[in-house]
């Protein structure tokens, strides 16, 4: 048997502070191209609240123009969307849940 890791290249690791003011702790983030394009925020090590965030031409400045025309946007806002709605089978999986509860409720079989 053979192990495979695959390996991705490491773009830049980004340094953010927690927002809450109690807090403030430095987290630091790793990130490859495609972690890259769709990151829209990140967790605190510390108090694990998680924060909306983009990233800037700061951030990744031998990188942005790739980022840019690649329309990082684009699939942020693509990611963010996704996440809002249930796909298609976690609503046919809720609805025969909903279903089986008023069977069970009823004693129907």
């Amino acid at each position: 048997m053979k192990i495979t890791i695959p390996r991705e290249l490491l773009l830049v690791e980004i340094e953010r502070r927690c927002f809450d003011r109690e807090c403030n702790t430095r987290t630091r983030i790793g990130l490859t191209k495609e972690e890259a394009r769709a990151y829209c925020g990140f967790e605190c090590e510390r108090c694990g609240r998680k924060w909306k965030d983009v990233l800037t031409e700061r951030d990744v400045p031998e990188w942005w123009e790739e980022l840019s025309i690649t329309d990082l946007h684009a699939i942020r806002e693509d990611a963010d969307a996704v996440q809002d709605e249930p796909g298609e089978v976690v609503k046919r999986m809720s609805e025969d849940f909903r279903r089986l509860q008023r069977e069970g409720e009823t004693g129907e079989e």
